[in-house]
């Protein structure tokens, strides 16, 4: 321990100067102690020499620094795979009751010389040491990743990864980056190929028109199926639609089968798709698979009208094709002949334009009161476009452009465009009309323009509400680049589809019909939270929030759960979580002015076959993960040979590491003891001599 001061060395001794002239003064003139021994006086003075000295240095505020030998033990990782294909075949009953015991064991074991943490993993890593193998997805390369994030920096030894070696989510773990210490892999599983006969896909369309037929294409692979011949049915509501007899495929082949099915019932239709159970198969879960189809009887139908080709209209298709809500054409202005009154939203591409004024098309829009979404660029017609008095108006003098990123107005509350927080960061500019821009009072801008990193008051996206039809309008040209640099930082078109998808259906709802609407998907997967947002507009058609709404969720038991939306802005929003595979039934109520207001809907939620689809464990990847990271495999039989392996592993070693700390003295609570022992006494001897 090492002592230092804030204040020179010098004032010790002023400190010790001070001590000795207080206690000099106290004992040389008092005359009750003139005859008193020299010893005992020697001994009254040094005590009040002590007890000064040690508070004078207390004020000085001395501080120690200390320092201490810690120890850290190697960290050791056990993931454990909690997917079903563990216990998918013949040893599930193993994997069920001998095995945990034998894991059990093996993290008590290893806990005597090691820190060891337990996870496990399916699609996602968590930390947790109860074992059920119900995952539906399996990523291994994710759990390298987790661990990576969670213990960098930490004394890692080793991570032991249990696993029958089969993923069907996140890349191929042997080639992810893999952690800079042995992976000591035990292969669970079979690579033994079984009897098995098996559903391996279901390729159909997510929707299908009242009245017409749509296909089903039915993929059919088999293990050690020594029969030719079997049978697969499709059925709905316990009713067989469809059966075909079909050759049973050799091992490693696929049958394929066609077939169609009449859409001859509208909503969410549950179609269970099964092959024949043959004798002794390892697994019947594979020959059974259920899909959904939403059978609708119109949509409504969109309409793009342009000039000329632009990379902007095949990124506008792009983002709405796969809508089931959607009909979505695309046609040239001087070859349009259609009627425009069978259209619900036109889309006015750089048109009025400067060769073509679309008169007619204008009028017959304007007559059926249709909405419209207007998109300008450089070919726009600038005046033409200002005699329609959408709302906003511009005015160019020279009709010169400037390059407009997107900012969003944190006021614009008519929807939400579902885009990440970060998305506009890194969009790249729009070409816009470069002048001066008159906006009326109810136009609800969603977007403004920033120039040059400066926020202006233009509008870039912008929307004018009337209760028969709405307009909007997008000032710019280029959103094709927003596609792409949704992929480029984001690796999806998620954020571009829906900004595009949620713009056209605001401009599609034309009047609100019930002011209670709800917002959600129609199918779901099992492995993901079902999320259902819900909108009160009042008289005006202004958002309510402060609303009390319930929710009631119906499963395909007719067994009732009663849910409470939670206020979010000015919407309402529930989180169901991950419900189990079947149709489900929402009623949304809530009650305004003393009445009232509900609305229906239904979802379907589809079951993830996956783990069952591939049952013939990977242990030559477990093998080679080892081996890539100085590890070695094992078997769930020699459990306690891993565990010694790992303890002579002589990289596997505790760390030693000084730690040093600055104290003040007074953190010594002992001092204050010392001081008042040292007063004590000296006040008792000197009471006791006739001292006062």
């Amino acid at each position: 321990m090492k002592l230092y001061f804030q204040y020179p060395y010098y004032f010790v001794l002023l400190a010790a100067i001070v001590a000795t002239g207080l206690t000099f003064l106290l004992y040389k003139n008092d005359k009750l102690f003139k005859d008193l021994a020299r010893n005992i006086k020697f001994l009254l003075s040094g005590l009040r020499f002590l007890f000064i000295f040690i508070i004078i240095l207390l004020l000085l505020n001395p501080i120690y620094k200390s320092t201490r030998k810690n120890f850290l033990k190697p960290l050791i990782v056990i993931a454990q795979d909690n997917s079903q294909s563990i216990i998918l075949n013949k040893d599930s009953t193993f994997y069920k009751t001998e095995y945990l015991k034998k894991i059990h064991n093996l993290e008590s074991e290893l806990s005597k010389d090691f820190d060891v943490r337990f996870i496990k993993f399916d699609e996602s890593v968590v930390n947790d040491t109860v074992i059920d193998y119900s995952g539906n997805i399996t990523n291994i390369s994710n759990v390298f990743k987790e661990i990576i994030a969670a213990y960098s920096g930490m004394n890692l030894g080793a991570v032991i990864l249990l696993s029958d070696g089969i993923f069907n989510a996140g890349n191929n773990p042997l080639y992810s980056t893999l952690p800079a210490v042995p992976i000591y892999s035990v292969a669970l599983g079979d690579t033994i190929s079984q009897k098995d006969l098996i559903i391996k896909d279901v390729i159909t369309n997510k929707i299908a028109f009242f009245g017409n037929r749509f296909p089903v294409r039915v993929l059919i692979t088999a293990d050690n199926c020594p029969e030719n011949e079997a049978t697969l049915t499709i059925s709905r509501d316990n009713k067989i639609v469809a059966e075909t007899k079909f050759q049973i495929p050799s091992e490693g082949q696929t049958a394929t089968l066609d077939i169609e099915i009449p859409a001859d019932k509208t909503g969410n239709n549950i179609y269970n798709v099964e092959v024949t159970k043959l004798n002794k198969e390892i697994s019947y879960l594979n020959n059974i698979y259920n899909f959904n189809i939403k059978v609708i009887d119109n949509r409504q139908n969109i309409l793009l009208i342009t000039e000329a080709p632009h990379p902007d209209l095949g990124a506008i298709h792009f983002a709405l094709k796969n809508n089931s809500d959607f009909n979505f054409e695309i046609a040239y202005a001087n070859e349009f002949k259609e009627e425009i009154s069978k259209y619900d939203l036109v889309i006015l591409y750089q048109l009025p334009s400067i060769k073509n004024n679309i008169t007619n098309i204008l009028k017959e829009i304007q007559k059926n009161k249709i909405s419209v979404l207007y998109i300008l660029g450089i070919n726009s017609s600038i005046n033409d476009f200002n005699k329609l008095t959408t709302g906003v108006e511009i005015y160019s003098r020279t009709k010169s452009f400037e390059d407009a990123t997107a900012t969003y107005n944190n006021t614009f509350t008519s929807f939400d465009p579902g885009i990440e927080s970060n998305y506009l960061k890194n969009l790249s500019p729009l070409k816009t009309f470069f002048g001066d821009y008159k906006i009326v009072d109810n136009v609800k801008i969603l977007f403004y323009q920033n120039i040059n990193g400066i926020k202006t008051q233009k509008p870039l996206f912008a929307f004018i509400d009337n209760i028969e039809y709405k307009t909007g309008i997008i000032l710019g040209e280029g959103i094709w680049r927003w596609r792409m640099d949704d992929f480029k930082y984001n690796n999806s078109h998620n954020n571009f589809i829906s900004l595009m998808n949620k713009t056209v259906q605001y401009l599609l709802v034309k009047k609100i019909a019930n002011k209670l609407s709800l917002e959600y998907k129609t199918v779901y997967s099992e492995n993901e939270s079902v999320i259902i947002n819900a909108f009160f507009y009042d008289e005006t058609f202004e958002l309510n929030p402060n609303l009390d709404v319930r929710l009631v969720l119906i499963n395909d038991k007719n067994k009732e759960f009663n849910h409470i939306f939670v206020r979010r802005d000015k919407s309402y929003r529930v989180n169901l979580g991950r419900l189990p595979a079947g149709n489900y039934n929402i009623i949304a109520e809530t009650k305004f002015d003393n009445k009232i207001y509900s609305e229906k809907g239904e979802f379907f939620v589809e079951k993830i076959n996956i783990e069952y689809l591939n049952l013939k464990a990977n242990h030559k990847l477990l093998n080679s993960i080892s081996e890539k990271t100085g590890g070695k495999m094992y078997y769930p039989l020699n459990l306690n040979q891993l565990a010694n392996d790992i303890r002579n592993n002589q990289n596997i070693v505790t760390l030693a590491y000084e730690q040093e700390k600055l104290n003040t003295i007074s953190d010594f609570a002992w001092l204050f003891y010392v001081i008042l022992l040292f007063a004590t006494t000296e006040w008792a001897l000197r009471k006791y001599h006739g001292g006062y």
